[in-house]
Order: C-alpha cells, then structure tokens, then sequence
C-alpha cells in the first residue's frame, strides 16, 4: 500500500493539470470568439418580393413624447423591408440594437456636443440600406401625410420590417427624434390596416 502513493499522487496532479488546461482552452477560446459575419446577399431570398400582390397595408407611423403624445411628421418616408437573412442582420445591428439611447438614458448623461443624436443614428441606418443597390428593386417606399398615416398597396405575400426616420417636433420638450419600426408577416391578399409603427415607447407598442 505504501508504495502506491506516489502513483495516486501523481495520477491526482496529472488530473487536476489536465482540468486546468481543459478550463484554460475553454475560456481562451470564449474570448477570442469573434461575433457572426454578415451573411451574404442571396438575391433568390429576394425574388418573391420583387413580384406584385394583391395585399395592401396601412397604419400611423409616430414616435412617443415625453408627455404621452404621438408626434408625427408630414412626408416623412416609411420603408416597406423584406425579412431575409441578409436584412435580418442590418435590422438587428442597426435598428433594433444598436439604435441610439432615448434622451435621460446613463449612457448619455456624460455626452459631449459631437456625440451622435438619436436622428442622425436612425437617419445612418436607413441610409446604409439605401446604399446598397442589390436591395434597391425590393425595397418599397411610401410618405406619411400630416397625422403620421400611410398606405402600401399590391404587396406580395411575406415578411417585412415597417421602418421610419422621424425628425420629430420642432418644440424641444415634446419633440422626440428617432426611429420607428415593425415587424409583420403578410398573407397572400391580406389587408393589414391600423397598424402601430413607433418607437416602442408608447403603450401601443
């Protein structure tokens, strides 16, 4: 029995050395984990958008002030988006995500003068789409009129994100600058009316 400690011994270091190791390569390999790239433009996840339907769709687009109000801008354009992998990634990096903090937010307590505005994010996140003319022929556009409204007319059956940059009022208090946005699916012939697309500060959201 004596003479089979050193072997326990040694068996009990080698196990705890490779444990340390397995721990090691694990942690290294969390940290050098880089985020997933951008998926690339697959024009036929497109082609069933690029065809007219028989669907139409129709809502308010406003974002929500600081006192309850919907603030809404005249002739601001709303973007009818198709849903695939490829809009999918821009939606969610730089919509949905990384979109700026609302005003009163921690992060932008300490803001200096350059730090960007919620406008000029929401106007560089639309503006990265339209810059990219593969999306151009599938991409629809609509204005709203002065109560926010708008309308979408022979759409094709899908997935879309409803988006739109709004300048908001020109009375500082009440005047919220931002983007507004859904996400909705769409039958063959379906009409969607009465729909909410906002900023998701409001109860309506």
């Amino acid at each position: 029995m004596t003479a089979l400690r050193p072997v326990q011994r040694l068996s009990l270091g080698t196990a705890v050395l490779v444990l340390t190791s397995i721990l090691c390569l694990s942690r290294g390999a969390a940290v050098e984990s880089s985020p997933a790239p951008a998926p690339v433009f697959n024009e036929k996840e497109f082609v069933a958008y690029k065809q007219k339907g028989h669907g139409t769709l129709s809502g308010q687009v406003f974002l929500g002030a600081s006192s309850g109000k919907a603030v809404t801008q005249a002739g601001v354009p709303v973007h009818l988006i198709p849903v695939t992998k490829y809009t999918r990634y821009w939606f969610d990096h730089s919509v949905k995500t990384t979109a700026c903090p609302p005003p009163g937010d921690p992060a932008t307590t300490n803001s200096t003068p350059t730090s960007p505005q919620p406008l000029h994010c929401a106007q560089e996140a639309v503006r990265q789409l339209e810059m990219d003319k593969r999306l151009l022929p599938y991409l629809r556009t609509t204005r709203a009129n002065p109560t926010g409204h708008f309308w979408f007319t022979k759409i094709p059956a899908g997935r879309y994100y409803i988006v739109s940059a709004i300048e908001g009022s020109s009375q500082k208090e009440d005047g919220p600058a931002g983007i507004a946005w859904l996400n909705i699916e769409l039958e063959a012939g379906e009409k969607a009316t009465n729909l909410v697309i906002t900023d998701c500060k409001s109860t309506l959201c």
